[in-house]
């Protein structure tokens, strides 16, 4: 099946934009875990028998503005396609249901907990096709460089800016053996890099009867005797849940991978409180340092607000120095936006213009660390990297510290690894590597 993946950032989240050739088209809002999850839908849809062009949006509600551009993309859709079947998931659709409802032009909305089940899209076969219902793991990430595990899903923590815990629950594991079972599928296919995803998968395995955590997860997958040669993506990581046995095994096992990406929010211990994250700046820092002083390759990304409530501008200028202080080089921020339902909404809030001003400062930041970092790297080797995709005679990928690379060279195939290639350049796109 050929298809073609595109990536728009609007507002500072994402859109994933499913251009098929197949009658199902997808488009997904918000963070890269519902992209997993639409790449499940989408095998379970490609599977049944349709006659109707099917098209699906994943919505996100993580921000007031990344629902009513859900809702916006919703509409779109619908008054373009007035003969395709429309179907409506994730957070926003769970936020505001009756919304959905009662728009017109909605064929179906699959709630969020079940949008992974392949009974839900049961009604779209045609009544005269076989009602057996595929298993999407079958072709799952099928013309993907690699594999997206969802080892958890769901929140605890009720972070007074976010509405997640009410749109996905509370934190649900994966158990340890189907993970494995996933792994060694994944391996069977040809994938030599899987990402560990979830909402918070530092919080793996608090629900389950067995004591155990992310680092077992870890642990089990390197130990399994098909893994020799597999390499370990981690998704998104919470600050206050990196303890000494994980930043052990982070510094001491190569085939972790070298990039870490912090939820940290912010950099000011004040809004961070306000916020009611379970980490302070300084935790922040010794993680960072930590690390880094036992390997050296490893790279931070992370996730920062701006002009959240009570911020004030020494506060906000915390965060622009924790950047430097703990050698932050990949940065998503985005501008504070309150989401109806949480905490937060009801706070005091900043004048707009105070917080789209911080998140352009954020932005410019974000843009010279990043900068800088690409330019210490040339003349560098890269260590290691992935192919994602080769479009004739050029090469796409991201190095193992995510950093994404071209190259001219018909040598390489998708999902190949590309060791020990000399960095000769730069530019706002990528590293670009000597053919």
């Amino acid at each position: 099946m050929s298809r073609r993946v595109t990536f728009l950032c609007i507002s500072s989240f994402l859109i994933f934009v499913n251009v098929s050739r197949s009658r199902v088209k997808t488009i997904t809002l918000g963070c890269r875990f519902n992209f997993y999850e639409t790449e499940i839908i989408k095998e379970i849809i490609d599977g049944i028998p349709i006659t109707d062009d099917v098209f699906v949006i994943n919505t996100c509600a993580v921000t007031h503005e990344a629902e009513r551009q859900s809702k916006q993309m919703v509409r779109k859709v619908i008054r373009e396609n007035t003969d395709a079947k429309v179907i409506v998931t994730g957070c926003a659709s769970q936020t505001d249901i009756d919304y959905f409802t009662n728009l017109g032009g909605v064929f179906k909305i699959v709630p969020n907990d079940r949008k992974s089940d392949a009974q839900e899209y049961g009604e779209l076969a045609d009544a005269d096709a076989s009602p057996v219902m595929p298993n999407p793991q079958d072709h799952l990430f099928a013309d993907k460089a690699r594999a997206f595990l969802q080892i958890q899903n769901g929140c605890n923590h009720f972070c007074t800016y976010c509405i997640v815990p009410f749109t996905r629950g509370r934190s649900r594991s994966m158990p340890l053996q189907k993970i494995i079972e996933k792994v060694e599928y994944f391996i069977a296919h040809g994938f030599r890099e899987i990402v560990l995803s979830g909402i918070d998968i530092m919080s793996y395995g608090m629900d389950l009867p067995e004591r155990i955590d992310l680092f077992d997860v870890i642990s089990a997958i390197l130990n399994n005797k098909y893994a020799s040669q597999i390499r370990i993506r981690l998704s998104s990581i919470d600050p206050a849940a990196v303890d000494e046995k994980f930043i052990k095994l982070i510094t001491s096992e190569s085939r972790i991978m070298p990039h870490l990406h912090l939820s940290i929010q912010s950099g000011d211990n004040h809004v961070l409180e306000t916020m009611r994250r379970r980490h302070t700046r300084e935790h922040v820092l010794n993680i960072c340092h930590r690390i880094r002083d036992e390997r050296k390759d490893v790279v931070f990304g992370c996730d920062l607000i701006a002009g959240f409530p009570t911020e004030n501008d020494e506060m906000f200028e915390n965060t622009l120095k924790l950047i430097d202080e703990a050698g932050i080089s990949l940065i998503h921020s985005f501008p504070y936006s309150p989401r109806p339902g949480t905490v937060a909404a009801s706070m005091v809030q900043l004048p707009r213009g105070t917080v789209l001003e911080r998140a352009s400062r954020l932005r410019v930041k974000a843009q010279i660390v990043r900068e800088k970092l690409y330019r210490s790297l040339v003349g560098t080797m890269m260590t290691s990297g992935i192919v994602e995709k080769c479009e004739e005679d050029v090469v796409y990928g991201k190095t193992d510290t995510f950093i994404p690379f071209r190259m001219v060279s018909d040598q390489y195939k998708q999902k190949d690894i590309i060791e020990d290639s000399r960095i000769i350049d730069f530019d706002a796109e990528a590293l670009i590597l000597a053919d």
